[in-house]
């Protein structure tokens, strides 16, 4: 059996960086048929839709994968190199935790937009 090389861990890496840039992409796509209900409810932060909520969309995608180390405790990655399963489950270990903070960072979201639609309950009524 021939061992890992670095240029397998790069290619782990980088696809959970690809699979979470693409998972905050079809987020957002799946949410654009709701723009006219969020504009409705933000009222007068327009660009709360259009700028903050993608953009942190996208990030959190990103830093979730981003959090998770290869190295060990020492600031070795040799362990990965030696088995082809530790290299695989830090791919999952990275994707997984992309989708945990794609799920915090809605979840905050629906909760401001809660917020400013009580906030602007009246104002949504009359239109």
């Amino acid at each position: 059996m021939k061992p890992w090389t670095e240029f397998h861990i790069a290619v782990v890496y980088f696809a959970g960086l690809f699979i979470a840039i693409l998972a905050g992409f079809v987020i957002v796509l799946y949410l654009r048929p709701l723009k006219f209900v969020i504009n409705k409810i933000t009222g007068n932060f327009d660009r709360l839709w259009t700028g903050s909520f993608k953009t942190t969309i996208m990030l959190a995608g990103l830093f979730g994968a981003m959090s998770v180390t290869f190295r060990d405790c020492h600031g070795n990655y040799d362990y990965l190199l030696k088995s082809k399963q530790a290299l695989i489950t830090k791919g999952l270990e990275q994707v997984s935790s992309s989708f945990d903070y794609l799920a915090i960072i809605l979840g905050l979201w629906l909760l401001i937009f809660l917020i400013l639609r009580a906030g602007n309950k009246d104002k949504i009524s009359r239109t």
